[in-house]
């Protein structure tokens, strides 16, 4: 495939689960040496701003996305969750949320997301249900799981944890599938 082309709607479907798990991977990561810092107790609640929510909700939120994805991608029900208050979690309980993601993207039959990924029908999408075909709404949350592991690297390194560009690009390169 030349560089410049565009992938197929089927390949992006596909990468999205690849792409995913290597995003949690990170979170996983980068919390890992967070909690080995004397300040460990304090980062869950932290925030880049005071406006913005905090790095456990930063986990709620990559994990909640990557499940919404994966059930529109799988055609199961959706999870029922509200995603707009921040929630505070235990350093488990995020690892625990990141593990069951992995195992659902791991558990995904990468055939029937190929067969039905633009298969169009409602998802979620704020408070209301839109018509999305199922590789269109995993690139919208794509971003968003990105832009929820780039923020918590971000809320870990504002709190001094010791982060380098290679904690965040690691997974990226060394998961094979």
């Amino acid at each position: 495939m030349n560089i410049l082309s565009l992938p197929s709607l089927k390949d992006e479907a596909t990468c999205f689960v690849l792409q995913t798990k290597r995003s949690l991977t990170t979170l996983s990561d980068i919390l890992r040496k967070a909690q080995e810092q004397p300040n460990a107790s304090e980062l869950p609640s932290s925030r880049l701003y005071e406006d913005m929510k905090s790095l456990s909700y930063q986990v709620f939120a990559a994990t909640t996305h990557t499940l919404m994805v994966l059930a529109k991608l799988n055609n199961t029900p959706f999870p029922d969750v509200d995603a707009s208050k921040d929630v505070l979690y235990t350093y488990e309980e995020m690892h625990t949320r990141i593990d069951e993601a992995l195992r659902a993207i791991d558990a995904t039959d990468k055939n029937y997301i190929v067969e039905h990924c633009e298969d169009v029908t409602p998802a979620p999408l704020g408070p209301n249900l839109q018509p999305f075909s199922g590789v269109a709404y995993a690139g919208i949350f794509q971003a968003n799981i990105f832009f929820h592991v780039t923020t918590a690297y971000g809320i870990l390194r504002k709190e001094g944890v010791p982060l380098g560009k290679r904690d965040y690009l690691t997974p990226f390169v060394m998961i094979q599938e």
